[in-house]
């Protein structure tokens, strides 16, 4: 009987997920779960209905000076949120 190479857990998952079309999906929605870590906790609770429709981050904001500040990190935002899923998942934000 001839070994096989041993091959990670994590390994498998991701073939998985990218063979199935899946990845993009999962990183979305970890971005979303992580918005509050990368914005932090004073920020976040001026913001809501965070989600992601084809590389676009939508973020309601309730304050206009939080919006303000938000706008003036937009770049700095996406290649935080981006370096998470470990590829360009976030093209761009939109603040509402």
């Amino acid at each position: 009987m001839e070994r096989r190479k041993t091959v990670h857990i994590s390994e498998i998952i991701q073939e998985f997920l990218k063979k199935n079309n899946m990845k993009g999906r999962l990183d979305e929605t970890t971005i979303t779960q992580k918005w509050e870590e990368v914005i932090g906790k004073p920020m976040a609770k001026y913001t809501k209905k965070v989600y992601v429709s084809k590389g676009i981050l939508y973020v309601e904001v309730t304050s206009s000076v939080a919006r303000n500040e938000l706008v003036m990190n937009r770049s700095i935002l996406i290649e935080r949120l981006n370096e998470i899923t470990g590829s360009e998942t976030i093209k761009e934000i939109i603040f509402r």
